[in-house]
């Protein structure tokens, strides 16, 4: 009973531990010491969470993690990827085992009278405890190892001498403490060491193996079940656990009734059955991906039991000797990886570099120690917390030297930085020959797109599409497809064999950034690959299914996907304006007719609220009519001429409108003046200013418009009343949410004038359309057409700072109001 309490206790604590050690992730700290940590926290010592008597009870745990441990560590020894560099690996390894197990042994030994738990020891047992340290500190980290070189995508001779030496130390160190630990348990029983000895520890080791082999064919037996991958994984932790077992049984038999122990080494056991089944039957994959599965839950509960069941107070009094075997350890792989490097004859620079990569320490590590508990209950706790405290430091150290390794020797591949800034003009790559590919083109051309369209060989459909660039390529490499400007396109779609996308991907992830890649794919055993350049795959067999679907649930979010809404699209856009970074979406005037759906941040993608600070690089997915969108492309970007282009345009009465307007307008914006006060400045000096308390609709608004400016334009308030709802009626003069600017032409010469209105609880233009707080009521002859299109590129860039509406309504009187036009307006010099 007390068991299953235990156990469901830990399993809380164990949940708790995965979050946490996510958590502390995003800070740099290691995993596996997340778990370590939290599990020292719940432990005796500290929130005593997990008692003594629990971690006891809870020794099953640690016995399932270690079969799985073993397991992994063989399966991971592939021979067939580790004959090419063989030779370079048998000799670093053997460098490595030889300096680690001897300088790390010695040290271990010689700092005995500094060890609490070793002080009172006789010689024979300080030198079964040295050999076991010695041992352990042999071991590796391939699951870090292997991360690191995922996350920088490494590739060379350097990675995979490393990787190969690191995959097969975890099964040399297993084998070594099965020795040391035979040896061990010799010396402890007071056995005499000569030839009988060695017999019988080499019959120990050989019935390891022997068992080893039965236990990977019943591995094999469990994978040809035709039962459900949950029930395989349970079979397969549980023949783990059944080793222990057995192996514990028999130590205690031979015990009670020879005047020997047989220790048959339990991981050593179970290594050998994960290289069976790696390596000798067609079952790897499976049983790969079955350990793969259940690794994480795995590490989570014994990692956090570990740190549990850590001798908090022994580590606070070794501390100096956890540092000492730390640097001893460095210092003997450094000359083991050189001595090894050199004998194998590989280049100097990697001799020097190599040690980096060497440092890490994890699972297997963790699991011997815990199993020196096991077999040596007396003094197997003060043991295992200097040995854990030993690979917490090279577990944090170590991948940040792998890491530095790797980039000196320039086998890194990470995404390059897109430098290429937005142009006005969306450009993409299509590569491929078939129909599909000349309809996407197609398709993007009519929505205004740059489209290139790359093939490795011509054939019927190009002579078709006379209207569309293509580009024939003798290879696929990084010279040619910088022929066809490739690192200048905003998008990369690659629709050709699996093995040709990839290299595409590879290319355009590695030296160009792309903002977006996308593959069709032909084969899902490839998905992987392309998952990990960050790649948008298509998958034809499903992706049909997938569109019905989308369609049955949500009919009008799966016709604008479609762009089968002609007036309404759908954009990813890149926030490149200086003047929106750490800006709140609730600050940022947007076009009435649109909303950003999602933004991604550095890889995230998240929902965004009202208080959301835009930040550079952020790819923001905005949803709008294409007008406004094309308005929000520009504002987004640098491109300030023709964000403001746009704006004015919009605002310009129609009776002014001809065929030059586009013109003039970009002569006046692009037209430079001094800092001086100008026409405008003096026009908004003079102008009529509104500072209204209440909220209103636009009828009255344009009724105390009227009646204010009627005198001083000499035209009777109905008469301007008329005028203004006529406007309103031809076009919205909301421009923005919270923004108007209703303007009228009146007859006479030289004639304009200026009226500014604030109203904080918002003037209702339409029911569809946000409030307004800011409009600016332009009335002028049409003599005054240039001053008229200058006043509203004044106002346009004005408004345009995402600032303009803090400002305004901040302002503390109508003299405050012009003050923040006129001092924006002298701001910019355009």
């Amino acid at each position: 009973m007390d068991i299953l309490v235990f156990s469901a206790c830990f399993a809380i604590i164990a949940i708790a531990s995965k979050q946490i050690g996510q958590n502390l992730v995003k800070t740099g700290i290691p995993l596996i010491s997340g778990f370590l940590l939290t599990g020292i926290i719940s432990g005796p010592y500290i929130l005593n969470l997990i008692s003594v008597e629990a971690a006891l009870n809870l020794r099953f745990v640690d016995e399932i993690s270690l079969g799985f441990i073993a397991f992994a560590a063989g399966g991971e020894l592939y021979i067939k990827e580790l004959k090419t560099r063989l030779k370079t690996i048998a000799w670093v390894t053997t460098g490595l085992v030889v300096c680690t197990f001897s300088l790390t042994g010695l040290t271990f030994f010689f700092l005995s009278g500094f060890i609490p738990f070793m002080q009172t020891m006789p010689v024979s047992v300080k030198i079964v405890v040295s050999i076991l340290a010695g041992a352990i500190m042999v071991a590796r980290s391939p699951s870090s190892a292997i991360a690191i070189v995922n996350e920088l995508r490494a590739k060379g001779l350097f990675t995979q001498t490393v990787l190969g030496v690191t995959i097969i130390m975890d099964v040399v160190v297993i084998i070594l403490f099965a020795v040391n630990s035979s040896i061990a348990d010799v010396l402890l029983s007071g056995l005499k060491f000569n030839f009988g000895f060695i017999l019988f520890l080499m019959l120990e080791i050989g019935a390891s193996f022997i068992i080893g082999f039965f236990v990977g064919k019943i591995i094999l037996l469990i994978l040809l079940l035709p039962i459900q991958k949950a029930l395989k994984t349970g079979l397969i932790l549980l023949m783990g656990y059944l080793v222990f077992v057995f192996s514990s049984e028999i130590r205690k038999f031979t015990h009670d009734t020879l005047f020997i122990e047989v220790l048959l080494e339990p991981l050593l056991i179970c290594m050998v059955a994960g290289f069976l089944v790696s390596n000798t039957s067609r079952y790897r994959k499976e049983f790969l991906k079955i350990l793969f599965d259940i690794g994480p839950p795995i590490y989570i509960a014994f990692f956090t039991l570990t740190g549990a069941s850590l001798s908090l107070d022994i580590v606070l009094q070794t501390w100096p000797i956890a540092m000492a075997l730390f640097f001893t350890r460095a210092i003997a792989i450094f000359i083991g990886s050189f001595i090894g490097g050199t004998l194998a004859k590989n280049p100097m620079k990697d001799n020097t570099i190599s040690w980096m990569a060497y440092i890490t320490q994890a699972g297997v590590s963790l699991g011997l120690a815990k199993e020196v508990v096991v077999e040596f209950p007396e003094w197997g706790n003060p043991f295992a917390a200097i040995i854990i405290s030993v690979v917490v430091l090279n577990q944090i150290i170590g991948p940040l030297l792998f890491k530095y390794a790797i980039k000196v020797m320039r086998e890194d591949h990470p995404k390059a930085v897109k430098e290429t800034a937005f142009k006005g003009v969306r450009n993409v790559v299509i590569f491929g020959s078939d129909g599909q590919a000349f309809a996407l083109a197609m398709s993007l051309i009519s929505q205004g797109w740059s489209v290139k369209i790359a093939v490795t060989h011509m054939n019927n459909n190009h002579d078709k599409n006379l209207d569309i660039k293509i580009y024939q390529l003798s290879e696929l490499s990084l010279s040619e497809l910088k022929k066809i400007k490739c690192h200048h396109a905003e998008a990369i779609v690659a629709m050709l064999s699996d093995e040709e996308n990839i290299k595409i991907c590879e290319i355009s992830y590695e030296y160009f950034g792309t903002q977006t890649i996308i593959a069709r794919l032909n084969d899902r055993s490839n998905f992987a690959y392309f998952q990990a350049l960050d790649v948008l795959i298509v998958d034809p067999s499903t992706a049909i299914v997938s569109l019905l679907d989308h369609f049955v649930q949500s009919p009008a979010a799966a016709s604008l996907l479609m762009g089968l809404d002609k007036d309404r699209s759908i954009v990813d856009l890149s926030i490149k304006n200086p003047n929106l970074f750490g800006l709140a979406l609730r600050d940022l005037r947007l076009p009435f007719d649109t909303i950003i759906m999602s933004v991604r941040r550095r890889g995230v993608l998240f929902i965004p609220h009202d208080f959301t600070r835009l930040e550079a690089g952020d790819l923001v997915t905005v949803v709008g009519s294409l007008n406004s969108l094309k308005e929000i492309t520009l504002r987004f970007d640098v491109n300030q001429e023709e964000a403001l282009l746009q704006i004015v345009e919009k605002a310009t009465a129609k009776e002014l409108i001809d065929h030059s307007v586009q013109t003039e307008v970009k002569d006046i914006i692009t037209s430079k003046r001094s800092f001086q006060k100008d026409r405008f400045d003096l026009l908004v000096e003079k102008s009529l200013v509104l500072d209204l308390k209440e909220a209103m609709n636009k009828d009255d608004f344009f009724e105390l418009v009227s009646q204010v400016m009627s005198d001083l334009l000499n035209i009777s308030p109905s008469v301007l009343n008329d005028l203004l709802i006529k406007r309103e009626e031809e076009i919205t003069t909301v421009l923005a949410p919270g923004l108007a600017i209703p303007h009228i032409i009146i007859d006479g010469e030289k004639k304009f004038f200026l009226l500014l209105a604030r109203c904080r609880k918002g003037i209702e233009f339409s029911k569809s359309k946000p409030v307004v707080s800011a409009a600016f009521v332009l009335v002028g002859s049409k003599d005054e057409r240039r001053f008229h299109l200058q006043a509203l590129s004044a106002i346009a860039r004005i408004v345009l700072d995402p600032r303009f509406e803090k400002k305004w309504m901040r302002a503390k009187s109508r003299t405050a109001l012009k003050s923040v036009i006129i001092s924006a307006n002298q701001k910019h010099e355009v």
